[in-house]
């Protein structure tokens, strides 16, 4: 079984990026595909909705519905530190290992290459471009 945590900055491209962007692509296809648990962290939505809430509280009524229609599974987020993550990302990652994500997704740059050069057992991160080619190629 596959599962894939989403970054706050997935679900909100996802939530309003364009019909045939990655993200909004991706978590279309995971949300249908019952093959993938789709998981994100507590930290995640309360930071999705502190965005919505400050920048378009009229979308606040369409993320309730997406994240009930998209079946995501909401984790808690631990406070722990992980080696070579910044303290600021540090609760979402931690939030993934504890729920045994198989891949994690996320836009921010920075984030993914200090998942990708930690030294600790953390899973695969990944832009929401580079899951859906994962996925396509295990079809």
């Amino acid at each position: 079984m596959i599962t894939v945590f989403l970054d706050s900055n997935v679900l909100i491209s996802a939530l309003i990026g364009s019909a045939h962007s990655a993200p909004v692509v991706l978590v279309d296809w995971l949300a249908v595909n019952p093959a993938v648990a789709l998981i994100t962290g507590r930290c995640c939505i309360q930071e999705v909705e502190n965005n919505l809430a400050r920048k378009l509280p009229r979308a606040q009524p369409l993320w309730q519905q997406f994240v009930s229609a998209s079946g995501i599974h909401i984790v808690p987020c631990p406070r722990k530190s992980v080696t070579g993550i910044n303290a600021k990302d540090a609760a979402i990652v931690a939030a993934a290992v504890s729920a045994f994500a198989t891949h994690f997704v996320a836009g921010d740059k920075r984030l993914l290459a200090e998942m990708r050069a930690a030294k600790s057992k953390l899973p695969p991160a990944l832009t929401p471009r580079e899951m859906l080619e994962v996925l396509l190629t295990q079809r």
